[in-house]
């Protein structure tokens, strides 16, 4: 099963945070473990270990690395999630309430 995992890489004195994301396969219904995020962190050119397996967060293992650290936001595992849009909710929302005036 394919997981998207979408991360964040502070890197050091920058101040910028680049978002990204990255490709993991799982076995049907499993989410990645630590050691497969490193995996695919490794074939992105960042050789990084799992600091906190709770939270997934990931630190450079050598000195000199630009990379501060990498943050995991979230991982999508493919099911299908309902997010209601705000704006349109309000829309649809004034156009009903207006009662059928004759102009």
């Amino acid at each position: 099963m394919e997981c998207i995992v979408h991360f964040e890489v502070v890197h050091h004195g920058a101040g910028d945070v680049a978002k990204l994301r990255g490709l993991v396969m799982t076995p049907e219904g499993e989410k990645p473990s630590p050691l497969d995020l490193e995996q695919m962190f490794s074939s992105m050119g960042y050789d990084v270990a799992c600091e906190d397996e709770d939270s997934l967060v990931f630190l450079p293992r050598g000195a000199g690395s630009d990379v501060e650290e990498i943050r995991v936001k979230k991982l999508d595992m493919g099911e299908e999630t309902f997010t209601p849009d705000a704006h349109l909710r309000a829309i649809a929302e004034q156009l009903m309430s207006k009662p059928n005036r004759p102009m």
